[in-house]
């Protein structure tokens, strides 16, 4: 902004000077000093000029900040413009130094930061930021007048502070003012609209809260001052209830109901515009269906006939391929979502989203060391580990037909089959002999009796201190009872039959059936609360509210694992209870996928028919064929098409969908923000590629498997915590010193420790989640939030005392203070990654292994 003094004050000779303009203001105001007219300057020249400026410039200023003490904000601001206009572009330098000269004074009162602070934002090269941290300090005013106007004057400034850390301190100061429950009610609403313009996600959400609390207060006038909240933040149909509570207010008087009027008259015009869009578009489609789409179509059976005929690989490829590539083309230019199904792709998805099958119940592959395919775990409540089959057993034979050689769809379409059928495996483990593999023989015999198998989406543990930690994997069909039994569960392992807290895992969790979602939500939930609204182009909005009282009680802390491949349904719950701030999120921001995807049957295709026998409104693989549209001999899905219909609305209207540019730049970065921002573990190129290799040798599981006999209770120990000391592992240094290695005690103790888990699982019947506490960052990170809430420390729990890293700067403190025994040590370590390195790169392995062992020596 550039200032400009009136023309007619420079046409006039009667005022002569600055202090003279501000002496003709009705304000009264000293005019001792001899003042030139600040546009010219004549009576000095070059720094002697800005030298007798500043002087003169402070004088007037400290004049100004005597006579403001007597006025109210708004009379302060107008004070302050009207100074700042009087002030010539040849001066502006001058004065807007002058100025910050005295912005940065400590012993400023909040009159005198509101009028400088206006005053220099006029000026040139304005430090937003700056300003912005000063006025905050007016939020601690107890004038409830300036500390209204210090939080206007922020929340019209967040589109010029750019600064994430100013923001974000800044929307602190105005959040602990929206948040005082002793606070004036208009002052906590302004607070929290400024706080929604400038805060982070967190700081957002919290806000947010906060004008839910007035929208959803008996009194009308707090209602009112919510709803008028949130529509000034966003539109007015994204939050539930404040177009309604608009309604009522357009039919009174006064202020309030005319800005009710114009929201929904702004409302109104969006909706309009959408549905004249709308059907402008419709009437395009069907114009273009009457007379374009032929020769479209023909310009495709060019395209295929051009490939066919000239392409490299023309001749293998088939036009039925070409045009599944076509429609798939045309989904993904929409949308990353949206995607077009091959029956073979649908029958995955299906099978995967209701995680339900007739078979044995095991996780199977063929094991890239052998070939051979082997049960990677067992399902713990099927019928596969009930008959006694355990991890890395390897079925050679079904029936009487060998797997060895065989696809590994083959191999797991002859597995599964009706339930309560009859199936026998023939089993070999490693301590056998190697020539049963191909000539099984009767006592390898084992005859499983099929059932119906739910592949569990919920793993859980009873962590020290009775906090629950339960991981759900997938939102499929039924995940919210598995939870809940999860959670029942826990509850009768603890020692006072309640748990202390929960820790919901949804790392990874890349989503699912959004109604599951829902009712997830409905177990931390009270009734009633809305948990995501969905908005479309062409259909109803529609609303998820949790149907029942909460399950877990209230007054138990509750933590949300997320990361940035938490997605969709994953997000509804967290985002969920994140607004209802019943839930403190943990870990890295989420995905960000923020739509709704249906499934389409491809129009004019039909599925195979079959015979429902369970009933269950879905084919199951044992169910008889009806018809058998293309003869096959197989049930067939039609096509399907996965079309991006929605999108979710969370709780307080927010949106957390990624937006990408045609480009595929990212426009909106999207997601969920956590609470809580922790990093996953990070190891350096070196180790991890060191930790692979020896994980191939597979000399560690064979450790375990030949130890694990004598040592089972132990291993269960160890299992549960290991407190990080490899010493605990019988043998351990015999071991080590076996795998020649650059890795550490601890990294080969962490190792060690994956298989032992592994093995463990088995003989206790239950599945370890994935999170870990004694290696997990994001869980200790977790699990200390709720101890803290609890009023407790993990130094009170031997099992965290004596496994938890420390995140803090301190910990480098520390290491950089270490004793020179330990540095060398440290030193040999890096020393010995980097001949690790090197090897990797070229150097020969002899040459390797002299350098390592001359380190040896000397250290």
């Amino acid at each position: 902004m550039i200032r400009r003094v009136h023309p007619a004050l420079l046409a006039t000779a009667a005022i002569p000077c600055l202090a003279g303009l501000l002496a003709a203001s009705t304000s009264p105001i000293s005019t001792s000093a001899s003042v030139p007219f600040l546009t010219g300057l004549p009576a000095y020249q070059d720094g002697a000029a800005s030298a007798a400026s500043s002087q003169e410039v402070t004088d007037i200023l400290d004049e100004r900040l005597t006579a403001i003490q007597g006025m109210d904000a708004a009379a302060i601001w107008s004070e302050a413009s009207r100074v700042a206009g009087l002030v010539g572009d040849e001066f502006g330098a001058t004065f807007d130094a002058v100025v910050d000269e005295k912005l940065g004074q400590k012993s400023l009162g909040a009159k005198d930061i509101l009028f400088l602070a206006t005053v220099r934002l006029t000026g040139e090269n304005v430090d937003h930021a700056k300003i912005a941290m000063r006025v905050s300090e007016v939020l601690k005013s107890k004038d409830a007048d300036l500390v209204g106007a210090a939080t206007e004057f922020l929340g019209s400034m967040a589109r010029e502070i750019s600064d994430r850390d100013t923001r974000k301190d800044v929307a602190k100061e105005l959040l602990a003012s929206a948040e005082n429950p002793e606070g004036d009610a208009k002052l906590r609403v302004a607070a929290a609209v400024a706080t929604n313009k400038l805060g982070n996600s967190p700081q957002i959400t919290a806000a947010r809260r906060v004008l839910r609390s007035f929208l959803a207060s008996s009194d009308p006038n707090l209602r009112a001052m919510g709803a008028l909240g949130f529509a000034e933040i966003s539109p007015v149909e994204d939050v539930d209830g404040v177009e309604d509570e608009l309604d009522r207010l357009a039919e009174l008087p006064g202020e309030n109901g005319r800005l009710a009027r114009a929201y929904l008259e702004q409302l109104r015009s969006t909706r309009f515009f959408e549905s004249t869009m709308r059907r402008l578009r419709e009437d395009d489609s069907e114009r273009r269906l009457g007379s374009d789409i032929p020769q479209d179509l023909e310009r495709i059976e060019t395209m295929i006939d051009v490939i066919q005929k000239y392409h490299l690989d023309g001749s293998e490829a088939k036009r039925s391929d070409l045009l599944e590539a076509a429609l798939q083309g045309m989904l993904s230019s929409l949308d990353r979502h949206s995607s077009f199904f091959t029956p073979e792709e649908y029958e995955k998805f299906e099978q995967n989203l209701e995680a339900e099958y007739g078979g044995i119940g095991a996780y199977v592959q063929n094991d890239p060391d052998d070939g051979i395919f082997t049960i990677t775990r067992p399902i713990y409540s099927g019928p596969a580990y009930e008959a006694g089959l355990s991890t890395d057993d390897k079925i050679v034979r079904i029936d009487d037909w060998p797997t060895i050689g065989e696809e590994t769809d083959e191999i797991i379409k002859r597995l599964k089959g009706k339930p309560g059928t009859d199936v026998k495996l023939y089993i070999w483990r490693r301590d056998m002999d190697p020539t049963l593999i191909d000539r099984p023989t009767e006592d390898m015999i084992t005859v499983i009796k099929r059932a119906q198998i739910s592949i569990p989406s919920v793993h859980r543990e009873l962590l020290p201190g009775d906090i629950g930690l339960v991981e759900l994997q997938s939102f499929t069909r039924g995940a919210a009872i598995d939870i809940a039994s999860a959670l029942r569960d826990l509850e009768q392992e603890t020692k006072g039959g309640k748990l202390n807290g929960v820790i919901l895992d949804l790392r990874n969790n890349t989503g699912g059936l959004l109604d599951e979602a829902a009712k997830v939500s409905d177990l931390f939930l009270p009734k009633g609360e809305v948990v995501v609204r969905t908005e479309s182009r062409i259909a109803e909005s529609k609303v998820f509210k949790t149907q029942l009282d909460e399950f877990i009680p209230s007054d138990t802390p509750v933590a949300v694992l997320i990361n940035r491949f938490s997605a969709s349904a994953s997000e509804i719950v967290s985002g969920a209870l994140q607004d209802y701030g019943r839930a403190t999120l943990i870990g890295q921001r989420s995905f960000g996928k923020g739509s709704v995807q249906n499934l389409l049957r491809m129009p004019n295709e039909n599925d195979d028919e079959y015979i429902d026998e369970n009933r269950n409104h879905r084919r199951d693989n044992w169910e008889n064929i009806t018809r058998d549209w293309d003869g096959d001999g197989e049930f067939d899905f039609a096509p399907r098409i996965k079309l991006t219909i929605e999108r979710y609305r969370l709780p307080l209207g927010r949106s957390i969908h990624r937006e990408l540019d045609e480009e595929g730049n990212i426009k909106s970065l999207g997601g969920l923000s956590p609470d809580i921002e922790v990093e996953a573990r990070r190891r350096e190129t070196w180790r991890l590629r060191e930790m692979r290799r020896i994980q191939d040798t597979r000399v560690l599981r064979k450790w375990v498997l030949e130890k694990f006999e004598g040592n089972q209770e132990e291993f269960k120990k160890l299992a549960f915590c290991d407190f990080d000391n490899p010493d605990l592992y019988p043998g351990f240094d015999e071991l080590y010193d076996s795998l020649d290695t650059t890795l550490t005690r601890d990294d080969v103790r962490f190792l060690l420790r994956i298989e032992v888990r592994r093995r463990v699982q088995d003989t206790r019947g239950s599945a370890f989640p994935l999170g870990d506490f004694a290696e997990d960052l994001q869980l200790q990170a977790a699990i200390e939030n709720i101890l803290e809430k609890k009023g407790t420390s993990i130094q009170d729990i031997p099992e965290y005392a004596g496994t938890f890293d420390d995140r803090t700067p301190l910990g480098d403190a520390m290491a950089e203070a270490a004793p020179p025994a330990r540095r060398s040590a440290d030193e040999v370590e890096r020393a010995m990654a980097l001949i690790a390195a090197a090897e990797a790169d070229g150097l020969s392995k002899a040459r390797a292994d002299e350098l390592r062992e001359i380190l040896k020596q000397k250290n």
